[in-house]
């Protein structure tokens, strides 16, 4: 036995001296000695405590970046963010969306990690005495207030009180949404006895909340519980309404701009052939012009079909057409343009319809976009969690904009939920005239 282990032994050997010492083994990948480049350091975040998951825009400084965009890899979490811009010293990166629970409206303690391709250890943001520095994402749009499938939610404002009044289609009413404490309440206002849908609908002097019905009519109701009552009779339907900033009412529907003062009385400029051939649907005043939102029909084919236009406030009466946007043109429409207002820098937010497949499957689409003043430069504004539609909006006297989202079709498939949203901005709006009055 010994004997044959001895012959195998001499004749792997001889093997091995046959065959020599080279061979063709690719390069070892692992270098022993190699240190790895430098590790990535973490010296400041701004914001340095809290921001917006899915739409936040972070700055992160340190040392020991790339300025490749994709060798720097940026975690909150488990979570991967975009990065934006590079530098050796500094990312700008877009926080991920992190919050998986629906009723969860910001998630704390979050770690910020930065690896870097070539470096073997993670930077890591953290405080002078060497713990974690924990961030706080928070969602920047909520669903806010009871406001289910069953109320279908319409035309909405808001006091300076930040009291949300709201038209229900389900029961012709109006609803209002409020704070008590930490709570968000909702009950209804007033109402209940009408047959059509209001339309258009403003806080307007003394707290009195002004509505439309894409009647003649533009009607008032001074308080809660209160019914109705006839403010006045214009020269044909109106769908939609704002104030100025001397209290004069303005209205929109087909072929026409009303104006009205606020004893009911109409002004100069109660219709204007600038608008003729024209179905308007929305209205905002802001810095001494009338935006008008719709669609037209008429054959000049050098005007949108649909779109945003302006007209100047002349003394008493109204200057001629100017086109904001064409609607049609501008890349990121997904669907029909359902309302806009506007920012206090006057850029305007503008929402759309959302569309489906023949299955019939929600697509989506976008639900704001963003058109910047006085560029006129379109952007998709949080598209990464705003879903369409947006069909009726309105600013709150601090930064938050409430969204209606009254979809076409609630059973279609992936379809999102019939809500009020209320979405941080983080900025102010333009000045809502009738509510200061």
């Amino acid at each position: 036995m010994k004997r044959n282990l001895l012959i195998i032994l001499i004749t792997v050997a001889a093997l091995v001296a046959i065959s020599g010492c080279e061979n063709d083994y690719p390069p070892a990948v692992w270098k022993e000695n190699d240190p790895g480049s430098p590790t990535p350091v973490i010296t400041a975040v701004t914001p340095p405590d809290t921001s917006f998951e899915g739409v936040g825009i972070i700055e992160i400084t340190g040392q020991n970046f790339s300025s490749l965009p994709t060798e720097n890899l940026v975690f909150f979490n488990d979570k991967r963010a975009t990065v934006l811009e590079a530098s050796a010293t500094r990312l700008k990166v877009q926080a991920p969306v992190l919050i998986s629970v629906a009723s969860q409206n910001a998630i704390d303690s979050v770690k910020i990690k930065v690896a870097v391709q070539g470096a073997y250890l993670f930077g890591d943001y953290k405080k002078p005495d060497g713990s974690y520095h924990p961030y706080r994402l928070e969602k920047a749009a909520i669903e806010y207030g009871d406001f289910s499938v069953s109320r279908k939610p319409h035309a909405i404002d808001c006091d300076n009180n930040e009291v949300i009044y709201v038209a229900s289609e389900a029961n012709m009413a109006i609803w209002k949404i409020y704070l008590v404490g930490d709570t968000v309440k909702t009950e209804q206002w007033s109402g209940g006895t009408a047959v059509s849908i209001i339309t258009g609908l403003k806080v307007g002097p003394q707290g009195k909340v002004f509505f439309v019905r894409n009647n003649r009519y533009i009607y008032t109701v001074a308080s809660a519980g209160a019914g109705k009552t006839n403010f006045i009779q214009c020269g044909g339907n109106v769908y939609d309404i704002d104030f100025n900033v001397n209290g004069d009412v303005y209205g929109v529907g087909k072929d026409s701009v009303y104006c009205v003062n606020s004893t009911g009385t109409p002004k100069t400029h109660y219709t204007t052939k600038a608008y003729k051939g024209f179905t308007l649907t929305c209205v905002r005043v802001f810095n001494g012009y009338v935006y008008v939102s719709g669609t037209y029909t008429g054959t000049d084919a050098s005007i949108a079909k649909e779109g945003i236009w302006r007209s100047q406030i002349v003394a008493d009466s109204l200057g001629w057409r100017e086109e904001v946007l064409n609607w049609k043109t501008c890349a990121y429409a997904t669907g029909a343009l359902t309302s806009f207002t506007l920012d206090e820098d006057g850029n305007l937010y503008i929402g759309g319809k959302e569309s489906y497949d023949a299955t019939p499957n929600y697509t989506g689409g976008n639900a704001l976009i963003k058109l910047n003043m006085p560029s006129k430069v379109p952007e998709v504004f949080y598209g990464s969690i705003l879903f369409p539609p947006a069909t009726h909006m309105t600013w709150g006297s601090g930064n938050f904009m409430y969204v209606v989202r009254l979809i076409d079709n609630e059973t279609a498939g992936g379809a999102p939920k019939i809500r009020i949203i209320r979405v941080d901005m983080d900025k102010k709006g333009a000045p809502y005239y009738g509510r200061s009055l």
